[in-house]
């Protein structure tokens, strides 16, 4: 594979060829072999070039446009992460390709990615977020992993407060609240705050599908005790590890008189 504007080291030759899932030039002039580090990879203009029409075409919903400068990309650089989240997100939702998109989660977890790599996958996920609602786990993950540092914390928070809050809203049932999803819930909140997050969690008590606030199916006692015990009860630890205690103490106040509420509406002892 030819690169564009690379060149050898050695003697200069840009007759080279590259191989992409070893990181390696080959000088096809002097023979001369050299290692190229994702940052090289990724900073290379062809790269560049593609990266930044994958994603405007994707955010134009130009979908055929934005996978051929995605592929263009990946020919060079592999685990490029926009360039993978854009093939995948077009193999699971125009292609039908069933996994594509838990595939690309895999894949890229164990990448260490570059600023300008999670940049870019903060917007692509935002603009794509409708179609995301079984991947928020995975979104938390792989922005909360690539976000640790402390310098990190309000950008982290800010991704999350946009986009968890709209696919909370947007959950068919209360079954997403895991006990996986809530233990990263609770760990965002001590780490950073997500104080909209927190408030969307709330929320959802009277406007979750499973909520008997939603068709006022309070008769149902069991549907009743069952979204109490799986859903409210696991609020409080959430809210409870939020890192301010100022805002802490308002959340507390304001579930303790939702949890009493529904407790006399349902007829909970």
């Amino acid at each position: 594979m030819d690169m564009e504007g690379l060149q050898c080291h050695g003697c200069g030759s840009t007759n080279v060829t590259f191989d992409p899932k070893r990181r390696v030039l080959f000088c096809n002039q002097c023979g001369k072999e050299e290692y190229y580090s994702r940052a090289t990879l990724n900073a290379n203009g062809k790269v560049a070039f593609g990266r930044r029409n994958a994603i405007r075409f994707f955010s134009e919903g130009r979908m055929d446009d934005a996978r051929h400068y995605a592929v263009e990309v990946l020919d060079i650089s592999m685990d490029n992460a926009p360039a993978l989240y854009i093939l995948a997100y077009y193999d699971e939702f125009t292609a039908r390709k069933p996994d594509a998109m838990k595939n690309f989660f895999w894949r890229i977890k164990d990448v260490a990615l570059e600023y300008d790599e999670v940049q870019d996958l903060k917007g692509l996920l935002l603009s794509s977020a409708y179609n995301l609602t079984d991947y928020e786990a995975d979104v938390i993950e792989l922005m909360a992993v690539n976000m640790q540092a402390e310098e990190d914390a309000q950008a982290l928070c800010e991704f999350i407060d946009t986009f968890c809050p709209y696919i909370i809203g947007k959950h068919p049932s209360s079954a997403f609240l895991t006990k996986n999803l809530a233990e990263m819930y609770q760990e965002l909140a001590a780490h950073c705050g997500i104080p909209k997050t927190c408030f969307a969690l709330m929320k959802a008590i009277d406007t979750n599908p499973d909520s008997p606030y939603t068709d006022n199916s309070f008769y149902l006692r069991a549907k009743c005790q069952y979204f109490y015990d799986n859903y409210i009860c696991q609020l409080k630890e959430i809210i409870e590890a939020i890192k301010d205690d100022s805002i802490k103490s308002k959340f507390i106040a304001a579930y303790l008189k939702k949890c009493e509420k529904y407790r006399v509406d349902a007829g909970i002892v």
